[in-house]
């Protein structure tokens, strides 16, 4: 069977880009078109195939049983064609156009250099964005964003993401250097020092704030800031202590003399850091990342705070990873 000239990729791809961005004047703003424009793709794609994709009945426009068959199998013939695409590309040593990649300050720091002298050749063009991770998801489903390296995704549901892991860290407490009193029975100062909470706009201050919850804990509180840095240079500082997670307390070396860690004696909890993008759309230069991530994190960023802290070690887990250190950087 021959296909219609109508049912092609690039049709095809603003079909699913109108769906995920939930309109055809999102989509347009998106591809920096006019509404009109995407409006006859997706006509033409219907007339392609013979079925109307949208019910345009319905406010949102909802799909019709063929636009949900399509939008399922679409995606997996997008992905292919990009594969197909990124295959042909690395074959003649050619590079993807360009990856955005967003991550928190912390890890930004941490990774930005490494990650573009390792695999900087794989595209022309790289983007390295750096900020509060909940903004990145967003922008990460409106096709902003094409990689994150994030500790704080919520969309694990989605069939068409994949996840490659990084480490585990478990949650520490950060006092003030001098800070000797006794903590209570929570595990937590028993003395009037104020809390300094980590911003509940982030998806890491959302996971902090759950836990005092659940541990049913009043904590004074005197500020709320959306920096690591900031909230670790306020306890370096004495204003207070804070909860916050090992690879924060490493991002920040210069303010280290004037803090004290301790871990977590009830209460525990842990956040997972990972590398996602969306499934088969970058080759293998996702789980390349995660790789490179982990290598960096483990056996440079962390060996300053186990060398100070020991007990630290028992609070970061590292899963397997399918490329060794040469194979990666090859």
């Amino acid at each position: 069977m021959k296909l219609p000239q109508e049912f092609d990729l690039h049709a095809l791809e603003v079909f699913i880009m109108t769906v995920e961005l939930g309109g055809m004047s999102q989509c347009a703003a998106h591809l920096q078109v006019t509404q009109s424009a995407v409006s006859q793709t997706i006509a033409r794609l219907e007339t392609g195939i013979g079925a109307s994709l949208f019910d345009r009945t319905m406010r949102p426009l909802g799909l019709t049983a063929s636009g949900k068959s399509l939008f399922a199998r679409g995606h997996k013939l997008i992905a292919h064609a990009r594969l197909a695409y990124d295959e042909v590309r690395e074959g003649a040593n050619l590079p993807i156009s360009s990856v955005t990649v967003a991550m928190s300050f912390s890890l930004a720091n941490e990774l930005t250099a490494p990650l573009l002298q390792h695999l900087g050749a794989r595209a022309d063009r790289w983007n390295i964005r750096s900020g509060i991770s909940m903004e990145h998801q967003g922008e990460f489903l409106a096709r902003d964003i094409d990689m994150l390296v994030t500790g704080s995704f919520s969309l694990e549901h989605r069939d068409t993401v994949e996840l490659h892991p990084v480490f585990e860290e478990s949650f520490i407490m950060v006092f003030p250097k001098d800070f000797r009193e006794p903590l209570d029975i929570s595990g937590v100062p028993s003395s009037s020092l104020p809390f300094i909470r980590f911003s509940r706009l982030t998806g890491t201050g959302q996971q902090i704030e759950r836990q005092i919850v659940r541990m049913k804990l009043k904590l004074p509180q005197m500020v709320e800031v959306e920096s690591s840095h900031q909230q670790l240079a306020l306890v370096a500082a004495g204003i207070g202590w804070t909860i916050t997670t090992p690879v924060c307390l490493a991002a920040v070396p210069e303010l280290l003399p004037e803090l004290r860690a301790e871990p977590m004696t009830r209460g525990r909890f842990s956040r997972a850091v990972q590398v996602v993008a969306r499934m088969d759309e970058l080759g293998d230069i996702p789980q390349r990342t995660a790789t490179l991530c982990q290598k960096v994190l483990r056996e440079k960023t962390f060996l300053p705070l186990i060398a100070e802290y020991p007990w630290m070690a028992q609070q970061l887990s590292w899963p397997a990873s399918p490329f060794s250190g040469e194979e990666m950087i090859a």
